[in-house]
């Protein structure tokens, strides 16, 4: 059949290509974008088109599996998005997560009010987890020199804990001599 014929056949099966979309998705709106689609399809696939064949029943396959695969998308897009909120709902806490951000603060800022010796060793051994002997070793002090800043460090730590939540005003200082 020529391309012209095939065209102006197409146009005549359009209101049956409608009334089947209509039967399909039961949705006016989605039955003219179905016929839309289905007949954008058959056109750039016309050299795929076997001559043998029906143009009708071309066409009709066209819109159907289009719209069972717009439908199982549909369904796997729905599916998907519940599970991503189901994750999310049981997750999220809004005031959970707004309470521990202001906590989470208020200790980076206690952290900060640390003598510089003992916040290092703190940050190094509770946060980037290195060993005892690590960190004495980069910081070139005997193993007893961390363990002693990091038991003053977590000390105040506790005590502010303990109080009103709030850092204490005056930082831990290092022993006098240097040592600590």
């Amino acid at each position: 059949m020529p391309e012209d014929n095939m065209k102006t056949e197409m146009i005549r099966l359009l209101p049956k290509l409608r009334s089947f979309a209509l039967r399909l998705c039961r949705n006016p709106d989605q039955a003219d974008d179905l016929v839309q689609t289905t007949c954008e399809r058959a056109i750039r696939s016309l050299d795929q088109f076997d001559p043998a064949t029906r143009l009708d029943s071309w066409m009709f396959r066209i819109l159907q599996n289009h719209y069972f695969n717009s439908v199982r998308d549909s369904a796997n897009r729905a599916r998907l998005f519940d599970l991503a909120m189901l994750d999310f709902e049981e997750s999220y806490d809004g005031a959970k997560a707004a309470a521990s951000s202001l906590e989470l603060q208020k200790v980076r800022d206690f952290i900060g009010r640390l003598d510089e010796d003992n916040r290092e060793v703190l940050l190094k051994i509770a946060v980037e987890g290195q060993s005892y002997k690590d960190v004495a070793a980069e910081l070139g002090v005997p193993i007893g020199t961390v363990t002693s800043r990091l038991a003053r460090a977590r000390l105040k730590l506790r005590e502010w804990l303990e109080t009103d939540d709030t850092a204490p005003e005056v930082p831990i200082q290092s022993m006098p001599g240097g040592v600590l």
